[in-house]
């Protein structure tokens, strides 16, 4: 079992398990902006961070949620550089997410 820096179980997940995650695969019409049909939360070296809905869009913002990364396209927020120019799918294998 892993935890996030709060002591809260977590997991990691790979890029297609993040996929089933989400449950694209019942959404093949917008392959190219799937729904965020979950919100949640996850940390990256020790901080931790949210990805939600905003402003008819979606973010990923800190835990004092401070915008990260904006985009009305799911797929392209997730593609996003943030972190010295790694996006959320570049750094996934690196991401623990809340149980």
């Amino acid at each position: 079992m892993l935890h996030g820096a709060d002591g809260q179980n977590t997991n990691k997940m790979t890029w297609d398990q993040f996929i089933k995650f989400q449950r694209w695969e019942e959404f093949p019409e917008r392959s190219d902006n799937p729904p965020m049909t979950v919100d949640f939360m996850f940390w990256k070296d020790g901080q931790k961070f949210y990805c939600t809905g905003e402003d008819h869009g979606f973010v990923i913002v800190d835990a004092d949620w401070n915008r990260l990364a904006y985009d009305k396209n799911f797929l392209k927020l997730l593609e996003t550089s943030i972190w010295d120019g790694r996006s959320f799918k570049d750094s996934i294998d690196n991401l623990l997410f809340a149980d």
